[in-house]
């Protein structure tokens, strides 16, 4: 038996429109088809996913502890001490001793500026060229570039050699000795000391005081199964069996 091959085109249009045939009249060219392919629809593949999901959100719950309270015993001045004072007046005598009568200053002195004459050598006409024309016994003329030598020419000046300054002189201060009465020893306070009465008392105490914390609980999870798609069904050529033509 000889096989031909022909374009796939052409088999797809042969296939379609056997089956748009009568069911009775469908034999796949009656012997004469190589191959023949039939519509089949695929269904949507799914799969179960588990995913985390939250039962109960994360809260924030204050929590109050009361203060603690305890009983202290503590000493208490019934009657305060007192002091008994006595004064002691103070006494006086005559010291000597020097007094400023002129303070220490400071006198300036200026020393003027220093001066000399120096001599400089200064350019009175820079170097330069010129152009020389000469003409020998057989009539030819040239043209000479000469060089001609700066003119200078010894100048003098005055130069500062040291600038005018002020120098300090320190003036001694001028004192003079004086006789003034001075305290030689301060009034005083002679103190006699009556100690305190005591007695005690209860009073109560925080130990610690009320207070107030935030307690942050998390949040209750849980999974779920969903199903996802995986892959969406289609509709597609598929080819039939060797049954089917012979």
């Amino acid at each position: 038996m000889t096989l031909r091959f022909v374009p796939a085109a052409a088999v797809l249009t042969a296939v379609i429109s056997t089956m748009s045939a009568p069911a009775q009249a469908f034999r796949c060219g009656e012997g004469r088809a190589v191959e023949c392919y039939e519509k089949v629809t695929t269904p949507d593949v799914y799969t179960t996913v588990a995913r985390p999901v939250v039962l109960a959100p994360a809260r924030r719950e204050v929590v109050s502890q009361p203060a603690v309270v305890a009983t202290r015993t503590d000493r208490v001045v019934t009657t305060p001490g007192r002091w008994v004072a006595e004064q002691v007046p103070a006494r006086y005598g005559t010291v000597e001793r020097a007094v400023v009568v002129t303070p220490a200053s400071v006198a300036y002195a200026t020393v003027p500026a220093q001066y000399r004459t120096i001599r400089e050598t200064v350019v009175v006409q820079a170097a330069g060229f010129r152009w020389e024309r000469q003409v020998d016994r057989l009539g030819r003329e040239t043209m000479c570039k000469i060089l001609v030598p700066a003119v200078t020419r010894d100048v003098e000046r005055t130069v500062q050699v040291a600038p005018a300054t002020r120098m300090a002189q320190a003036v001694p201060a001028v004192y003079q000795t004086v006789r003034q009465t001075v305290q030689t020893a301060p009034a005083t306070v002679v103190r006699s000391y009556v100690p305190p009465r005591y007695d005690y008392v209860d009073r109560p105490v925080v130990v610690r005081p009320a207070s107030q914390s935030v307690v942050v609980r998390p949040p209750v999870m849980g999974v779920v199964e969903q199903q996802v798609l995986v892959q969406k069904g289609d509709s597609r050529w598929q080819r039939t069996s060797d049954s089917w033509f012979h």
